[in-house]
């Protein structure tokens, strides 16, 4: 924020911050104007003083908003609030922002890019675009189209002949909005990424602004790229880890040989037969028919507040940790899930029936992850002996006849009836294992002692 002082024929030139006002400039005008010096002339001069004044300002917004960036700006958690405190600033240093964007491209299995918009009074909205949003309307005649394409900034005030060349920024004009900036940033990697800034303003933007704008981006871009490089590896991790183990990951838990422990309900789901659609089937429908399954497996898990652990082959693994000290809501929600996928596999289209079945385990017990391989091939896996168990309980649902089952240990924590189908031997553990399944129709119930199947 700067000010104007005048005093003893200075005019003192204030920059105000966090930590107060300080002096960035000063001129000096009436006392040259002398003491024989008209009406007319005093105030002439009193008016050139002010210009010069008023020019020196845009180096000072320069500077603080700078100042800004390179101090507290980088060290902001995520696109959004940088966004967020950026526009602020801009406000604060008199710039008359009303609507703010930030288009970042990202890598993701759905999304193409997100789209951060800040509004004066509102909070930061997030949009997402799928891919193939480029053969869209929306794309089409965009500002954002132009700024990809061409790598030129658009500096537009808003009248119907805009509205012709970009449809959206009709919705702006009607919206009370008179001038629209653009920016192209561009990162390292050559992708173009963009940035807008919209007022409402009678006269639009002064050309001081843009200027601010203009110089700004430069240094503001590798600010922008490194926030949002954190938070696409984050995703990515994610994507092919897990959520808790990207965390993980993300925060140094790279060394082999690291492992997590933690209690949690464990949900296996196999695709029953997989050895022999491989034989029957060409490898591209191989790979529709592994999708198909887990896009009805998969979504109740993460509705349920589970994590997709792992992909093994034609089998998913999903954890649901325990919050506390009861395990009875995640063994709960992991029921849940798959109650959910079977559901799911009973609506789906004749030709996913015709070739897919569904068996699930379901275990509480103790899971682990950790980092396993050699030298700097390393994967994030699940180990250990409850891993095992829901392993080897899966392979019973085939010979018992029934697409879901699940351990004692497990079934004490649900409220819904489940009948003992009987102990069983799990081939690698001596103990005998009781095995539970829900009641079907004219089946008696009949639940597992606490005190045993928590031991």
């Amino acid at each position: 924020m700067t000010g104007l002082i005048f005093w003893m024929g200075v005019v003192l030139i204030l920059a105000g911050g966090a930590c107060g006002w300080r002096l960035i400039g000063l001129t000096c005008s009436l006392a040259d104007s002398g003491p024989g010096a008209s009406g007319h002339d005093h105030l002439g001069n009193v008016g050139r003083t002010v210009k010069n004044a008023l020019d020196s300002l845009p180096a000072g917004r320069k500077t603080e908003l700078f100042g800004w960036l390179t101090e507290e700006g980088r060290f902001a958690p995520d696109i959004g609030r940088l966004l967020e405190v950026l526009c602020e600033k801009l406000t604060a240093l008199g710039v008359p922002i009303a609507r703010a964007t930030a288009h970042v491209r990202t890598l993701h299995p759905e999304f193409r890019g997100a789209t951060r918009i800040w509004r004066r009074g509102e909070s930061i909205e997030i949009r997402t675009t799928r891919h193939g949003i480029e053969s869209t309307s929306d794309y089409q005649n965009s500002p954002i189209q132009y700024i990809i394409e061409t790598g030129q900034w658009l500096d537009t005030i808003l009248s119907e002949s805009t509205d012709r060349h970009f449809p959206i920024l009709a919705t702006l004009r009607a919206q009370g909005i008179t001038h629209y900036v653009m920016a192209p940033l561009i990162f390292s990697n050559r992708i173009v990424n963009a940035m807008s800034w919209a007022t409402d303003a009678p006269g639009g933007f002064a050309e001081a602004d843009v200027e601010l704008f203009r110089d700004f981006v430069t240094a503001f871009v590798p600010v922008l790229e490194a926030t949002a490089v954190r938070r696409i590896y984050g995703e990515l991790l994610a994507t092919y880890v897990g959520r808790d183990p990207g965390a993980r990951i993300m925060a140094g838990a790279v060394q082999r040989g690291d492992v997590r422990h933690l209690k949690a309900a464990m949900l296996l789901a196999d695709l029953r037969g997989f050895s022999r659609l491989t034989d029957e089937l060409p490898e591209e429908r191989i790979v529709e028919l592994l999708n198909a399954f887990f896009d009805l497996v998969v979504p109740g898990v993460i509705a349920g507040g589970g994590d997709i652990l792992k992909y093994i082959g034609d089998a998913v693994i999903a954890m649901f940790p325990v919050t506390g000290d009861d395990p009875t809501p995640a063994c709960g929600s992991a029921l849940t899930a798959a109650q959910t996928a079977l559901a799911a596999l009973q609506a789906a289209p004749k030709e996913i029936q015709h070739h897919i079945s569904i068996d699930i385990a379901l275990h509480y017990g103790d899971a682990a992850y950790g980092n396993i391989g050699s030298g700097n091939r390393l994967d994030f896996t699940a180990v250990g002996r409850d891993v095992n168990i829901l392993s080897r309980l899966e392979l019973l649902c085939k010979d018992v006849g029934r697409p879901l089952l699940m351990t004692d240990t497990f079934a004490v924590e649900v409220a819904e009836p489940v009948i003992e189908i009987g102990h069983f031997e799990l081939r690698g553990f001596r103990r005998h294992q009781a095995v539970y399944a829900l009641c079907q129709e004219g089946e008696q119930p009949c639940r597992p002692k606490p005190s045993l199947a928590r031991v």
